[in-house]
């Protein structure tokens, strides 16, 4: 059973970066499984989940580091081939929030967008233009 609520409903379209600053492309399957990896470290620490990416050089296919740590076990950090375009980037986010969308997604390529630390990640499925997920970021200290 359903209920109609009255009022109007929220405009998240201006959730929805327009632009961003950094961007970066990976197959859905290894980001999901090193998203896995690193939320087994980040259990403990808040579910945190760093994601860095860069540029390659001269030629050499860019780089996206997911890493976490642990108190007493230690640190957590893989690495994907990434097409990279804009600026390094830097940016935390709860595993569990990261792994929910990738889990959804049929495989394929995706694109992570962000325009700081503290705005919004966009992910978008390169395959499929109707569908866009927003990840809030967690603030960390780096």
């Amino acid at each position: 059973m359903a209920q109609l609520i009255q009022g109007t409903f929220p405009d998240y379209s201006r959730l929805v970066p327009k632009e961003w600053g950094s961007r970066a492309v990976v197959e859905v399957r290894d980001f999901l499984q090193e998203t896995k990896i690193a939320s087994i470290f980040a259990r403990d620490g808040s579910g945190i989940v760093r994601v860095t990416f860069q540029a390659g050089e001269d030629g050499t296919p860019g780089r996206m580091t997911i890493a976490a740590r642990a108190e007493e076990i230690g640190d957590n950090q893989g690495e994907l081939d990434a097409q990279v375009e804009g600026e390094p980037a830097k940016i935390a986010f709860n595993g569990r929030y990261l792994q929910d969308v990738l889990q959804v997604l049929d495989g394929g390529r995706v694109a992570l967008e962000t325009t700081g630390p503290s705005q919004p990640g966009v992910i978008r499925p390169l395959d499929n233009d109707n569908y866009v997920h927003v990840v809030m970021p967690m603030f960390v200290q780096w």
